[in-house]
């Protein structure tokens, strides 16, 4: 394998509403790290034309992994920081890709309670797309891919004003995901969860013990400075006065438990049928109820 420029990478993993943002905005704090949010076109570079985001050992030529570390390395120049982070919930579907280009990552991989992640996402579903984001997505993506775009270009935006403003599908696409399409959308959303979450846990344990980290957002709302100094040592950082008071100032509880007020019964139960157990930190199963 050839040297990667990009050493011991920092990847922030989580379906999508899981929190992911939040920490990574806090990490984005400390002096040391360059933080890049969801550079989903380089990932995707010479893999654009796929059905769905799943990739494997198999995808990486040595030429795609030259030109994603490239990438991330002149990001990492540039910034004048010593350690690059970022974070694209797709990666939960791509591990094993990951793992054959930077079999030295670290990982954190942050979990929520899918009720209240599909909460957030049934939001996120009749939210219109932002441009900023469409303008970043399209810089991050070589020209030659951009095509690939076309097909979330028309379901985010185009056949929105036909399904009630609410946009078609969004985020990672998990492998089956046109299936799921018709289906109401607390269980499309359900679904998307449990087979990023699944896939994700499966592949974590391709890296070794030291290498990976999973933290619940329930857990870390409730003492994000604890918490946060784990991360920052897991990650191989000094501790920074800076990053620990915005987390004691910024981070809260008001959300965790919204789905509790803001879901029917029926939504909680599609949801928990939709799931099923939800495993915890350490491996074992727990019911959702």
């Amino acid at each position: 394998m050839e040297p990667r420029r990009v050493r011991r990478p920092i990847l922030l993993l989580g379906a999508p509403r899981s929190g992911t943002t939040m920490l990574g905005n806090l990490l984005a704090g400390h002096p040391a790290v360059a933080y890049w949010e969801e550079p989903r076109g380089v990932w995707t570079a010479g893999n654009a034309y796929r059905r769905d985001d799943s990739l494997a050992e198999t995808d990486l030529t040595p030429r795609i992994a030259r030109r994603i570390d490239a990438a991330f390395a002149d990001f990492l120049s540039r910034s004048g920081r010593a350690r690059f982070l970022e974070k694209t919930p797709g990666n939960l579907l791509r591990l094993r890709f990951i793992r054959a280009l930077y079999p030295d990552a670290l990982l954190i991989h942050l979990t929520r309670d899918p009720r209240a992640v599909v909460r957030s996402g049934l939001a996120m579903l009749s939210t219109p797309p932002r441009m900023d984001r469409v303008i970043d997505r399209l810089r991050t993506t070589r020209p030659s891919d951009w095509p690939a775009l076309a097909p979330q270009f028309f379901r985010e935006v185009v056949a929105r004003p036909f399904r009630g403003g609410r946009k078609v599908f969004w985020g990672p696409r998990p492998p089956g995901w046109r299936g799921w399409l018709d289906l109401p959308p607390e269980r499309m959303l359900a679904r998307q969860w449990r087979e990023l979450v699944t896939a994700g846990r499966r592949d974590l344990e391709t890296f070794p013990a030291e290498n990976r980290c999973e933290l619940r957002y329930e857990d870390f709302v409730r003492a994000p400075e604890a918490h946060l100094r784990r991360l920052l040592a897991f990650c191989g950082l000094e501790e920074n006065d800076e990053v620990l008071r915005r987390a004691r100032e910024t981070v809260t509880t008001d959300r965790a438990d919204g789905w509790r007020t803001e879901l029917s019964n029926e939504q909680v139960a599609a949801v928990e049928d939709e799931t099923g157990e939800a495993l915890d930190q350490d491996g074992s199963s727990q019911p959702l109820r």
